[in-house]
């Protein structure tokens, strides 16, 4: 038989037989396990507005057929069906006053045995208290929790209540001329072949305990013996192995980084099967669905149980990839989409767009999206006011990406995938002061000295007059200044009086300091010394991060190689000026003209 992936309801599950391997440990459930089952259980039953045939759903019992002995051997799922079985139990005996449940709904409860624990499953129909092993003791104490909350009052109060809870428990989720049981609590029963290994199976299940991901279950229900039946066994065959082989290509491309970190904002390492990012965005999921089945349950729901049904939304899962590649592959749509999904923009409703537009009026939306995202006069933008951090940081990334794809003699992508795996701050091209070090630890003020030193003694040697005396006496000042005497006071002095050599050629307005023509997108160690270092401090480190391998966004190196000033002396290098500064904020404003307001954005708008 081949693999089966439904929904069975635990009213299907009666008068089945369940066996339980030697290689699956006994029962171990706690309290708060067993508690959150019911009141979960609890919660939907009692839940207002359900719609008919609505039902709650547990997670998946992973089975396998032994034909000849008439019984399932249960691989995963063992812990569930056990504590549902003592739910069942506790109703029957203590509710109904009934030894089976014959009577009530025509078939007897279902039966669990084990392969090595073989009193367990007689201890199941007659739970007391028993220490003679573990698995008995955890029994009991499941049993006595289940009776403790139905009966302390804190949940179910009435009779009523618990005649809600039963009819919910073992509702068949029917509705029809002759039947009104509309709601029901489901299982995902997922069978697998029987010439699967049933314990490697278990083990990479139960190893670290990983459960079937909404892949998994997906693609199961898509190869399962009863999908595409509405067309010949040829034609079934084929769609199946279609969606084998297209499924493989879909996942080898989405483990690519650069393609990954193109369509979205995740990590890679938090999806067991990339695929799953896909039918998270057909299936609208979004961080506030809790529920770790919703993707899979959306699949069902809109499969209908219906072949037709089913080959249709594969057909629909590649169309979304297709569109993804295609463009991927076109450098216009794929910085400007990268751009939009880099700021959050949600790619399912780009995707619900994009197939509802015209190309030329879904790229007009794209470049209205990023207008949107910059609608403000960048010139008035400051590090240091409310908003300004995350508005800056917005246009410098546009700015890398803009600059990338307006570029005709660059042929290549913006690596979305670096922006998106290494932590980015804005940084003062040039710092102005020393007021973000740590006041208490000193080490880091000897390194920022240490930094300064150097590039001092490279002064003093051209230097004349009273700049050589001035330079001279930093450097000796510098050098006497030792871990165990020195003081914050001392260095905010010397610190100052430094940053003041390499500050001389800097005129202007001063809030610049804190403006977009003094920021670029750096990322460093968390090195508070050259984060608030002098703009000829920083250009070294940046070309000797640049050397070691180091990705430093393309303005940004543009920046400190003074890529931006047409006209540089050998001096000039040692200092970010107010000509730097106006030619860098030129660029940012031509690269970025036809998104940018054209003229101040009012503040009430």
């Amino acid at each position: 038989m081949s693999q089966e992936l439904v929904l069975k309801t635990v009213y299907d599950l009666l008068g089945g037989h369940f066996y339980i391997p030697y290689y699956q440990r006994g029962y171990r459930w706690t309290d708060k396990q067993v508690d959150d089952l019911l009141s979960d259980l609890w919660g939907f039953a009692k839940k207002r507005d359900k719609k008919d045939e609505e039902f709650y759903c547990l997670q998946p019992v992973v089975v396998k057929e032994a034909v000849e002995e008439e019984r399932y051997e249960v691989i995963d799922g063992q812990q569930r069906l056990t504590t549902l079985y003592l739910i069942i139990q506790y109703l029957m005996k203590e509710y109904l006053r009934v030894d089976s449940l014959k009577g009530e709904y025509g078939k007897p409860v279902y039966e669990i045995t084990y392969e090595t624990r073989e009193d367990s499953g007689e201890f199941l129909k007659d739970v007391k208290e028993d220490h003679s092993n573990i698995d008995f003791h955890y029994i009991h104490k499941a049993y006595e929790r289940i009776r403790s909350w139905f009966e302390n009052g804190e949940h179910i109060k009435t009779r009523n209540d618990r005649d809600l809870f039963l009819r919910t428990l073992m509702g068949r989720g029917i509705v029809d001329e002759n039947n009104y049981d509309p709601y029901s609590v489901k299982v995902i029963w997922y069978e697998v072949d029987q010439d699967a290994d049933s314990k490697a199976l278990f083990t990479r299940l139960n190893i670290g305990k990983i459960p079937l991901t909404n892949a998994e279950l997906i693609k199961a229900l898509f190869l399962s013996s009863s999908s595409f039946n509405h067309v010949d066994e040829v034609t079934a065959t084929n769609n199946k192995l279609e969606i084998s082989i297209f499924w493989d290509e879909i996942e080898k491309k989405l483990s690519e980084p650069e393609f990954w970190s193109f369509i979205t904002n995740e990590h890679q390492e938090d999806y067991a099967n990339r695929i799953e990012l896909i039918f998270n965005m057909m299936a609208g999921k979004s961080i506030k669905d809790f529920d770790p089945l919703y993707t899979f349950l959306y699949f069902l729901e809109q499969s209908k149980d219906s072949g037709e049904a089913l080959w249709a939304l594969w057909l629909k899962i590649e169309r979304y990839y297709h569109l993804l590649l295609e463009w991927y592959k076109d450098l216009n749509l794929y910085h400007k989409i990268g751009y939009l999904v880099s700021i959050d923009e949600p790619l399912k409703d780009l995707i619900k767009n994009s197939l509802e537009m015209r190309k030329d009026d879904f790229e007009k939306m794209l470049d209205q999206k990023i207008k949107e995202s910059v609608n403000f006069n960048i010139r008035e933008l400051s590090y240091d006011e409310r908003g300004g951090y995350n508005n800056i940081k917005r246009v410098l990334t546009l700015f890398n990406v803009e600059s990338i794809r307006q570029n005709p003699s660059i042929q290549s992508r913006y690596p979305f995938q670096f922006y998106k795996n290494t932590h980015w701050s804005i940084e003062h091209i040039h710092a102005q002061n020393t007021e973000g070090m740590d006041q208490t630890k000193k080490e880091p003020w000897l390194q920022w000295l240490e930094y300064h030193k150097s590039i001092l003694k490279e002064l003093l040697e051209p230097a004349k007059g009273d700049n050589k005396i001035r330079l001279a006496a930093l450097i000796e000042e510098a050098e006497k200044l030792q871990e165990e005497t020195i003081t914050w006071n001392e260095f905010t002095i010397l610190s100052e009086s430094i940053i003041d050599v390499f500050s001389e050629e800097i005129e202007g307005d001063p809030m610049e300091a804190h403006g977009i023509s003094n920021l670029a997108l750096l990322s460093q160690p968390d090195n508070s010394a050259l984060n608030n270092s002098v703009f000829e401090v920083k250009r070294r480190a940046i070309i000797e991060m640049d050397r070691s391998g180091n990705y430093i966004p393309l303005c940004t190196r543009w920046v400190f190689l003074k890529y931006y000033n047409p006209v540089t002396s050998n001096e000039q290098f040692y200092f970010w000026n107010q000509w730097d500064r106006k030619n860098y904020l030129t660029e940012i404003e031509r690269v970025l003209e036809s998104y940018l307001p054209l003229e101040e954005v009012d503040e009430d708008e």
